[in-house]
């Protein structure tokens, strides 16, 4: 499969949030019940998509919590033992509070840890910017990180193209949905 279109390119169009992210969570769902190794890491959000495979996927699930830093550590350790771990929570939680934890213990060692950032949007405007990034400040951390391919898709079927080619790529990646 060829590699699919990165993030740092043209600006994409604007996706409707909750079709890609039911799009993940599907293809993650059916990409899990195949692979036991796949594990969902989520830092406390989500929970509107999440319950039927919480539910029905236990040993496949943790919750991280509030400890963005701590869940990044916890899933390079996670992949240096095997396991393929998908990280989903909000991009500022992902990208900001771990920086250093994703540019060292994922970026530079190349851990096979997929991360999948949730874009805040009008819902989330009224908690400011602590959970809020401009399409900016994401490309501009995004382009300095080493050894991560990075994706925005625009449509479901993207979501689930880029989801099937990163798998068997054993390598960080980044998605924003």
């Amino acid at each position: 499969m060829n590699k699919p279109d990165s993030i740092t390119g043209a600006t994409p169009k604007a996706p409707v949030p909750q079709q890609l992210r039911k799009a993940f969570i599907q293809t993650f769902t059916k990409m899990a019940e195949k692979d036991p190794r796949m594990i969902l890491v989520i830092g406390d959000v989500g929970f509107s998509f999440l319950e039927d495979f919480i539910k029905n996927h236990p040993n496949q699930y943790l919750n991280a919590g509030i400890g963005e830093q701590n869940m990044m550590g916890m899933c390079s350790g996670l992949a240096l033992a095997g396991w393929k771990p998908y990280v989903y929570t909000m991009t500022n939680f992902i990208l900001l509070r771990p920086l250093e934890q994703l540019r060292n213990d994922i970026c530079y060692t190349k851990a096979n840890v997929k991360v999948f950032g949730v874009k805040g949007g009008p819902s989330y405007k009224f908690l400011g910017m602590s959970h809020n990034m401009t399409d900016g400040e994401t490309r501009g951390i995004l382009e300095n990180l080493p050894n991560i391919n990075t994706y925005a898709p625009e449509l479901e079927s993207e979501v689930e193209r880029i989801m099937q080619y990163e798998y068997e790529n054993p390598g960080p990646s980044y998605m924003q949905i």
